[in-house]
């Protein structure tokens, strides 16, 4: 386990991954992470290509049945 030290810029406290773990898991400057809380730890989980594309494919079908969608939770 590392451990690391939060800090504030602006209004966010910021950190930074250990090089040991950036290496283990293959990160790279300006991927995205998702970030969620479990158990009360935080969890990032990187994000893929793959997921990209399921999350643009989400948005678009979202965006062309909101009304659709609406009517359902209406009912």
């Amino acid at each position: 386990m590392s451990e690391i030290t939060l800090r504030r810029v602006g209004s966010s406290l910021v950190t930074t991954v250990p090089t040991d773990i950036v290496k283990r898991l293959k990160l790279e400057e300006g991927q995205r992470m998702d970030i969620q809380v479990e158990n009360g730890r935080l969890v990032l989980v990187p994000q893929s290509a793959d997921m990209d594309a399921v999350k643009a494919a989400h948005d678009r079908v979202v965006q062309k049945y909101r009304a659709v969608f609406q009517k359902l939770a209406d009912a």
